[in-house]
C-alpha cells in the first residue's frame, strides 16, 4: 500500500466516527442549535403551512434534546405505536390497543413534562400558503421569514467552517430570536402570490 493510499485510508476512518455523531446529534438534539424548520405536506389542492421555531439562545444540549422529543413524538410515537401492536399479534385485540395508546399518551405525558418551563420561551413564525378562488393566497410576513431562515442558516454555515465564534454565533441568533414578537405564531399578513390586477 502506498504512503497516498495509507493517508486516504486514515483520512477515511477519522471521518467516519465524526459522521455517526454528528448523524446521533442530528436525531437526537434536531437539526439545528438554534431551532428547526417544519413543513407540512401538501399538494396542488392543499393548504400549506412553514414554520420556524427558534429556541432562546443559549439553550443548551440537554434542552435541545427534549424539545426535539417533543417535536417528533407525535410521528416517532405513532411509528413505536404500530410496531407495539405488531409484535403484540398474539394478544387479545383490545389488550393490544389499550398497550399501544398507553405507550403513545405516555410519551406525550413525558414530552410535556420535559418541556414544561422550555417550550414558553419557544419563537415561532409562520406563514401559510391556501388556496382561495382558485389561486393561492399567502398568510404571514414571507419576506421576514425567508431573511430570518437564510441568516441562521448561514450562521450554522459559518459556525461549520469555523468562521464564527461561540459567542458571535449565539450573537447572530439572538437577533433572529429577538425580532419574532413573543407569542406571535406568525404576522397576519396577507399576500398574494400573484399580482391583483388593477
Amino acid at each position: 500500500m502506498t504512503q497516498f493510499h495509507s493517508l486516504s485510508a486514515a483520512a477515511h476512518r477519522a471521518r467516519t466516527p465524526r459522521t455517526v455523531a454528528r448523524a446521533t446529534e442530528h436525531f437526537l438534539e434536531g437539526p439545528h442549535p438554534w431551532g428547526s424548520v417544519d413543513v407540512s405536506p401538501t399538494g396542488r389542492t392543499t393548504w400549506n403551512r412553514t414554520r420556524l421555531t427558534v429556541f432562546p439562545p443559549g439553550t443548551n444540549r440537554g434542552e435541545r434534546r427534549a424539545l426535539q422529543f417533543y417535536r417528533t413524538w407525535p410521528v416517532a410515537g405513532a411509528v413505536i405505536g404500530l410496531l407495539t401492536f405488531l409484535a403484540l399479534d398474539s394478544w387479545p385485540p383490545m389488550a393490544a390497543t389499550a398497550m399501544v395508546l398507553g405507550v403513545y399518551v405516555a410519551g406525550f405525558v413525558v414530552a410535556l413534562r420535559l418541556t414544561t418551563t422550555l417550550r414558553p420561551g419557544l419563537r415561532r413564525l409562520t406563514v401559510m400558503s391556501i388556496p382561495v378562488g382558485g389561486r393561492f393566497e399567502t398568510v404571514g410576513d414571507v419576506e421576514y421569514f425567508d431573511h430570518a431562515t437564510d441568516r441562521l442558516r448561514t450562521l450554522d454555515t459559518l459556525r461549520e467552517r469555523g468562521l464564527l465564534s461561540p459567542l458571535e454565533y449565539e450573537a447572530g441568533w439572538a437577533e433572529i430570536y429577538d425580532a419574532i414578537p413573543e407569542q406571535t405564531l406568525y404576522r397576519r399578513t396577507l399576500r398574494s402570490r400573484t399580482n391583483p390586477a388593477g
